[in-house]
């Protein structure tokens, strides 16, 4: 297990060049999390998505949103709210990736979804989710995506985001990085 590097805690909101991210219940009601260091080592850049022509990223910042689930009641709905409207980009497994575009400049993203075989296919899994679940909401916007906690076997929900700036071509090869940046979850 990867020890956290904690940057700030018990904050409500992580700021961004790009987006802003607060963590609110149904009623609007701030939630507070930690910031921690990015597990991510990997920075390249694929140009043209080839895999004999990658570039190391150098203008880019990466954070995790640590949200501790003894703060979250079991069932409850919560979202994560943007300053502005952000939209689906990509999906792997177990997790999805929401990101913003503006100029020179692209912000990234991830959301954990541990049941998203169990979502798939209920039946193998006796109809059981376990510790949260995050959803993507139609359609996107500044409560893009909302979650809600299952039990309490996971200390920590984490959330994964990166950003980069000084783009001057190949934006979406900046886009897909930005977006892998976040896979880590």
């Amino acid at each position: 297990m990867i020890e956290d590097k904690v940057l700030e805690s018990n904050v409500t909101v992580l700021r961004t060049p790009l987006v802003d991210i607060e963590i609110v219940d149904e009623d609007e009601k701030n939630i507070s999390f930690d910031i921690v260091d990015s597990w991510n080592t990997s920075h390249g850049v694929y140009i043209n998505n080839d895999e004999n022509h990658i570039i190391e990223a150098t203008d880019y910042e990466e954070k995790q949103i640590r949200i501790r689930t003894d703060s979250l009641e079991i069932g409850k709905k919560y979202y994560v709210k943007t300053s502005v409207p952000i939209e689906s980009r990509d999906s792997d497994e177990r997790l999805f990736t929401y990101g913003y575009t503006k100029g020179s400049q692209t912000f990234a993203i991830s959301f954990p979804d541990p049941n998203d075989m169990a979502k798939l296919f209920p039946e193998e899994f006796d109809n059981k989710l376990e510790w949260y679940d995050f959803n993507g909401e139609a359609p996107s916007g500044t409560k893009a995506v909302s979650f809600y906690l299952i039990d309490r076997e996971k200390e920590f929900i984490y959330i994964a985001t990166a950003w980069i700036w000084n783009i001057q071509a190949h934006m979406d090869d900046y886009e897909s990085a930005a977006e892998v940046f976040t896979w880590i979850v």
